[in-house]
């Protein structure tokens, strides 16, 4: 039986889902965010003990300014809701990525919510915010240079990544077949499944369907 210790998720489809059913895009991020927090304990229920999650990719700053304001404005909302929430004490979550670039007042907010949850359970939720893999690795290369490294093993390369944990296992919904700069390091013997359906449909037996199909599968050697 394969173990999933490990489990990411590429959240896509929110936009098209909001299209198609002529649903507010606000009212369809904040489902989703909520989604996020559900299937953290889905996870937990099926004893996966990491789960990371693509929240704003670098990319994402293409997007109208309304859209990126809206985005902020629910970042900010959700993270206040959580701090009041009986969860935050099960949950330990991280935000990784180059959170400098976003506003002052979500930054702040982003920071409480690690802070307060830092040394909260055996479960831990990681954001990536502001990512992309190019900057990831590009980042880690120019800390080995500024050390003056000449020759690093790949074991030595992990300590200098952003995300040091690789998955296990890899969603994509919507039906896109790429990863769009999500890992590109720590996803390299990771399982990778596109779900058709777009994220705000994605429910608890699909994930139980994807989840249980790959324990099934025998174990692979790298």
């Amino acid at each position: 039986m394969n173990k999933i210790f490990h489990l990411a998720i590429i959240p896509d489809g929110n936009r098209r889902y909001s299209a198609k059913h002529n649903i507010p895009l606000e009212k369809v991020y904040e489902t989703s965010i909520d989604k996020l927090l559900q299937i953290a304990e889905w996870c937990r229920k099926e004893n996966i003990k990491i789960l990371t999650v693509y929240g704003f990719s670098l990319e994402n700053w293409r997007r109208s300014i309304s859209e990126r304001k809206l985005l902020f404005g629910i970042f900010k909302k959700k993270s206040e809701k959580f701090l009041n929430k009986k969860q935050k004490k099960e949950i330990k979550i991280k935000f990784i990525g180059q959170i400098y670039r976003f506003p002052k007042s979500l930054r702040y907010l982003l920071q409480r919510v690690e802070k307060e949850t830092e040394k909260c359970g055996d479960f831990e939720l990681n954001v990536l915010l502001n990512y992309t893999g190019k900057k990831e690795i590009l980042s880690a290369v120019n800390r080995i240079l500024k050390e003056k490294k000449t020759k690093i093993s790949e074991e030595e390369f992990k300590n200098y990544l952003w995300l040091k944990k690789e998955p296990d296992l890899i969603i994509r919904t919507s039906g896109e077949m790429r990863l769009s700069g999500f890992l590109p390091f720590q996803s390299v013997n990771s399982r990778l499944h596109f779900e058709k359906k777009l994220f705000p449909e994605f429910e608890k037996e699909d994930f139980l369907r994807i989840v249980r199909n790959l324990q099934r599968k025998p174990e692979t050697q790298n």
